[in-house]
C-alpha cells in the first residue's frame, strides 16, 4: 500500500500549520495579514502623509494577528510542557526502576538522562516544545519588524510636517 500525502497551497492564503498533540486538534494560524505587511515593507522607505495612514493600518493589521498567534502558540507551549512534566512522570516512577534493576546499573544523571531520551511520549512532548518555541521566535521576528517600521514611519511624518529636519532640537 503507498500512502499519497497532497500538499495544496493557496497564493492569498498564507497558513502556519501546527500539528495536533495528544488530544489537540491541528491549529491553522492565518498569516495573511502578516504577508500583506511584510509585501509592503518596502513603501515604508517611500512614505507621505497621503501613504501613512494606510502603511500604518496595514503593519498594525499585522502586528495584532502576530500578536494573537503568540498568545496560541504560548498556550500550545504550556500544554506541550504539561504533556513532557507527565511523560517524565511517568517513565521515572513506573519504569525507571525497573529498568535499573534489568541493566544492573546504578542511578545517576545520565544514566536518568538517556533512560528519558528513549521514552518516546517524553522525546515526542520535548520535539513539540522546541517546534512551537521556533514558531515563536519566527513570529516575534516578524512583531518587532512591524514595531520598527511603525516607529519609522512616525518619525519621517514628523519630519515631513514639520518640513525638515529643525537641527536646533538636535544640537545642545
Amino acid at each position: 500500500m503507498s500512502t499519497e500525502v497532497i500538499i495544496g497551497a493557496n497564493i492569498d492564503r498564507a497558513e502556519l500549520v501546527i500539528p495536533s498533540f495528544g488530544s489537540t486538534p491541528p491549529l491553522r494560524l492565518d498569516l495573511t495579514k502578516i504577508r500583506e505587511g511584510e509585501s509592503r515593507l518596502h513603501e515604508a522607505q517611500v512614505v507621505n502623509v497621503g501613504s501613512y495612514s494606510n502603511l500604518e493600518f496595514v503593519f498594525n493589521e499585522g502586528y495584532r494577528e502576530g500578536k494573537r498567534h503568540l498568545s496560541i502558540i504560548g498556550y500550545q507551549i504550556s500544554l506541550a510542557e504539561k504533556a513532557l512534566r507527565e511523560a517524565k512522570s511517568r517513565a521515572l516512577l513506573d519504569d525507571y526502576k525497573d529498568f535499573l534493576t534489568k541493566k544492573n546499573i546504578k542511578d545517576s544523571a545520565q544514566i536518568r538522562d538517556a533512560f528519558l531520551e528513549t521514552q518516546i511520549d517524553f522525546v515526542m512532548a520535548q520535539d513539540r516544545i522546541d517546534m512551537l518555541k521556533a514558531m515563536e521566535s519566527l513570529i516575534d521576528g516578524k512583531i518587532k519588524v512591524f514595531e520598527n517600521t511603525c516607529r519609522y514611519l512616525k518619525k519621517q511624518m514628523e519630519i515631513e510636517l514639520r518640513g525638515g529636519m529643525d537641527f536646533n532640537k538636535y544640537v545642545r
